[in-house]
């Protein structure tokens, strides 16, 4: 806490005349593929060949101080399972993630930039059957779920001076890795 503490005294104040910032990422290893790779399972054990996307996103924060910025992350993933005898896509799921979102910038420099985030919100989750299994099991049901998430992004790196390229490392639905642009304004 100690060594944390002495990185946010350190914060400069070059970059405090742009507050506002938006961004683009995508995302490998977040938690809605591992729901995926486990309906998957499933799905490959009745001859499926699965394939992931996402998480896709937007992100926006306003610096309230040079430490902290408050916003929100929206990310958009999904899984399709394809039968490989017929070629007809079996199983659709789609992650929709909205979480309010604050930034905690160690270092703050006016062309690199270290920082953690916490976010939490809201997963609507949907998962629909098509195809072969849909008339193997006529009983099976599309159904949408709507759930907590998170995303805990233990370090990120920025670099760049108003379009910033950041990578992330965390867990949750922006991924255990993560990487994007963003504009600073």
């Amino acid at each position: 806490m100690m060594v944390v503490a002495a990185m946010m005294a350190t914060v400069s104040v070059n970059a405090q005349d742009e507050k506002h910032e938006i961004g683009v990422f995508y995302g490998v290893e977040s938690a809605s593929n591992v729901v995926s790779y486990v309906t998957s399972a499933f799905a490959a054990a009745a001859g499926d060949q699965s394939s992931f996307w996402g998480p896709v996103g937007v992100e926006y924060y306003y610096h309230v101080s040079p430490v902290v910025g408050v916003g929100g992350v929206a990310a958009f993933a999904g899984c399709k399972a394809i039968d490989k005898k017929t070629n007809t896509k079996d199983l659709n799921e789609k992650f929709i993630t909205v979480m309010p979102s604050v930034k905690f910038n160690w270092l703050r420099k006016k062309s690199f930039g270290m920082y953690s985030a916490l976010s939490a919100g809201v997963m609507f989750a949907s998962v629909s059957v098509e195809g072969e299994a849909k008339a193997a099991d006529p009983d099976a049901k599309d159904e949408t779920v709507t759930t907590f998430m998170f995303q805990a992004t233990a370090l990120g790196l920025e670099f760049g001076g108003k379009v910033r390229g950041f990578v992330e490392a965390g867990l949750g639905e922006k991924g255990l890795l993560c990487a994007g642009l963003r504009y600073r304004f």
